[in-house]
């Protein structure tokens, strides 16, 4: 570990040869790396250095120990990799399993069979964004996470915004800087990709089959798929002002083109951003399995893209979502029935499934929350107004009025089994 640079572990900027701004959990992350803690999860925003610091604590903490960097944490089989590092530590001594950006793929693998296996000679530290882990994994995994967890800072300006050309980043994203729109559509689309962990490789030839739908976002007609192409060959290939747009790595096998990290920062935190748009998920649909739909889905819930989030969800197992989940994504397509013109109440009832579906597994608040949504789109069917609206996840009952308590201490019991029943039909 004290021969590996940076850019093993994930620093793929500039970021690795500018000066190391010090962090008030620096001192937190190397004592828990030096207490032979067998699993380490570091998160943080983009930007907050998290990859950085990682990097620093293993060579002060564990410099003698062997690193083995997973190259590819969206296909990892986290089991096998455990393996190979205990062959490689009964030969070689303590080896260090590390994992930079977990997606929920790796994540999901974070279970107490597999952290069982870890040992002093076997470790597992994993570096993840915020969204990744608040993206709805199992209960049991949540708890190995949690307990794991050591958070960067989030006050104050990111460590990366220090050392990285925030401006001239800023100017690349305004369209209005564009003597042709072809180079930012193709930008968006990478950094949409990566906003929403999408789990497959974004080969040049998938890049130009779906950079369409952010040119139609841009009002930009869609060229030739080999133009697109170019589009990007000349992305990777060109220095931007000191920036390079586009990296060309290995996924899966497979070239993928990931954008620079500041444009997914800025992306989400800064007025030259946008938001994922609808379509994409719309296409990504037909590009994802169920499974990898889901795990996509999650991510977007995790962002606050609950619309995205319900398009991907479409046809995805309620087995394969958390009970929170499927409950965000019946109130999504709740309100957006309620609002379909010209037939208001159009998605109603899959709404209720969602609902139902979530009910079937809930616990505490949820299964309150659940049956007033229920209730408040059935009244609403039926013609009923000023009915109980749901609650969010944090809200005390005590703060809704005492008429709006009156009206659901009396909501007829009988009624909401019979939806209920009708909602699993």
């Amino acid at each position: 570990m004290a021969d590996v640079g940076p850019e093993l572990v994930g620093v793929h900027d500039v970021e690795a040869t500018a000066p190391y701004v010090a962090r008030a959990a620096d001192d937190r992350l190397e004592n828990v790396l030096g207490a032979d803690r067998p699993l380490v999860v570091v998160t943080g925003d983009r930007l907050a250095g998290t990859s950085r610091a990682v990097h620093r604590g293993l060579r002060r903490m564990l410099g003698d120990t062997r690193l083995l960097a997973i190259a590819d944490p969206h296909s990892v089989d986290l089991a096998r990799a455990l393996t190979s590092a205990a062959e490689t530590a009964a030969r070689s001594g303590p080896v260090v399993v590390l994992a930079d950006d977990a997606p929920p793929a790796l994540l999901d693998q974070v279970v107490p069979a597999v952290v069982g296996r870890l040992s002093t000679d076997v470790r597992l530290v994993l570096t993840a964004r915020r969204t990744s882990l608040d993206a709805f994994v199992a209960g049991p995994t949540r708890a190995l996470l949690d307990d794991a967890l050591v958070t960067m800072p989030a006050d104050g300006t990111p460590a990366g915004e220090r050392v990285r050309p925030v401006l001239r980043a800023r100017a690349i994203l305004d369209p209005v800087g564009w003597s042709s729109l072809l180079p930012l559509a193709v930008l968006r689309t990478a950094v949409d990709w990566e906003r929403l962990h999408v789990p497959v490789p974004l080969t040049p030839q998938l890049l130009a089959e779906v950079a369409p739908v952010h040119l139609a976002a841009l009002g930009v007609p869609a060229p030739e798929p080999e133009e697109l192409r170019r589009v990007a060959r000349d992305l990777v290939r060109a220095d931007h002002g000191g920036m390079r747009l586009l990296r060309a790595t290995r996924r899966d096998g497979r070239v993928h083109l990931a954008a620079d990290r500041l444009f997914s920062h800025l992306a989400d935190r800064d007025a030259a951003g946008w938001a994922v748009p609808e379509e994409l998920a719309r296409d990504l649909w037909g590009r994802l399995g169920p499974e990898e739909r889901a795990r996509t889905a999650r991510v977007a819930l995790a962002r606050g893209d609950d619309q995205v989030a319900l398009w991907l969800a479409t046809q995805v197992a309620p087995d394969d979502l958390e009970p929170e989940a499927l409950y965000r994504l019946g109130v999504t397509l709740a309100q957006r029935s309620a609002a379909h013109t010209p037939e208001p109440g159009r998605w109603d009832r899959g709404a209720i499934n969602w609902l139902t579906a979530a009910l079937d597994r809930a616990e505490g608040d949820l299964v309150g929350r659940a049956h007033r949504m229920i209730l408040a789109i059935e009244s609403r069917r039926d013609g009923v107004v000023d009915v109980p609206a749901a609650r969010a996840s944090g809200e005390d009952p005590s703060d809704s009025s005492p008429e709006d308590q009156a009206d659901q201490a009396t909501a007829p019991r009988v009624r909401l089994i019979r939806m209920r029943e009708v909602a699993r039909t």
